[in-house]
């Protein structure tokens, strides 16, 4: 009796930490890789300036990739996030050219809104798959992305717009650190403490259950719709002033990293569960190997071929959690 005790104690010991492992693995992964970055770079990584350029780099992933876990989370997808990135872009430019700056933003943000409101209304109104159809609307954003800018980039925009992107605090922080801890913020004060969250949990969890427990399902999907279109304006915002220019192909493949951060976060793929923070993590492990094969010389064609790997192995660590605790429920 002593051992079976014993056996029973030993084999919720294993579960707990097996489980600890599986909701904090964004943040171990990220450990483990800056310290091999560290030593792999010969103590360049640490740098500021290294450090600074990732952050940089990273900001605009973080900014979707947070949209993107809500969008996830409710057990919805969207693909068009990349080219809504660029006809954003495009938008943004245009309207700093003749309006002020805060009118400018206002439009911007209010393109995002409407933008993810479209999908959302053609998704669920519709009864359309979310996979199709946003990979559709995706195919539209960069077709009203090269029709409104006539196939060109835009330049000579407002020293404002570059500020917001390239602007620095305390002398040499950049201030994209301030978006991505802000943002973070927000979006883990609407998941995890506010009526809304709770509902797009459930209604990622089982939308049948949610529905009889008097959750407005469709107005759910369509909000996390509205919120990926609103990240994804300030991320053009934020990409735009960076690079102090609007590019029509600017977000291209920007979804595959989104879904590739989102699920290392721990966000599922399959919607109920959503990590903000493990996000921001995630988002920065894809930065990290980014910069880490920079600095090796690495080809940029190698390069998308490891952020292929990345989803296919955080594709197939979702699948095995979700395996896990099945199998720990069966168990109890």
């Amino acid at each position: 009796m002593e051992a079976k005790e014993m056996k029973n104690t030993s084999g919720r010991t294993k579960d707990r930490a097996i489980l600890f492992l599986i909701n904090n693995k964004s943040f171990i992964i990220l450990i483990i890789l800056m310290i091999g970055a560290q030593i792999s770079s010969q103590g360049v990584f640490f740098e500021s300036s290294n450090l600074f350029s990732v952050i940089r780099q990273t900001t605009v992933m973080c900014l979707m990739g947070l949209g993107f876990a809500v969008v996830l989370g409710a057990g919805n997808l969207d693909l068009s996030i990349g080219h809504m990135l660029g006809f954003l872009s495009v938008i943004y430019a245009l309207s700093s050219l003749r309006f002020p700056m805060i009118p400018t933003i206002l439009i911007t943000l209010l393109a995002g809104c409407l933008s993810g409101l479209a999908n959302g209304l053609l998704s669920i109104k519709l009864g359309l798959s979310p996979f199709i159809l946003t990979l559709a609307t995706g195919q539209m954003f960069r077709g009203m992305a090269y029709l409104i800018s006539n196939g060109e980039s835009i330049g000579n925009l407002d020293s404002y717009v570059q500020k917001i992107g390239q602007g620095v605090i305390f002398g040499e922080v950049p201030i994209t650190v301030i978006y991505i801890v802000l943002f973070a913020a927000i979006m883990s004060v609407i998941m995890y403490r506010t009526r809304f969250g709770r509902h797009v949990i459930a209604t990622g969890s089982n939308d049948n259950a949610a529905k009889v427990s008097g959750v407005n399902v469709d107005w759910i999907k369509i909000a996390t719709f509205i919120i990926m279109g609103v990240m994804t304006a300030v991320a053009a915002i934020v990409v735009t002033g960076r690079i102090s220019i609007a590019m029509p192909n600017v977000g291209d493949g920007m979804e595959m990293d989104a879904i590739a951060a989102v699920i290392i976060g721990g966000t599922a793929l399959n919607g109920g569960k959503v990590k903000i923070v493990g996000t921001v993590a995630g988002c920065f492990i894809l930065g990290i190997i980014s910069n880490l094969l920079n600095l090796a010389g690495v080809s940029s064609f190698w390069q998308w071929f490891t952020k292929g790997v990345i989803i296919i192995f955080a594709t197939f660590i979702d699948a095995r959690t979700d395996d896990f605790f099945k199998n720990r429920r069966s168990r109890i």
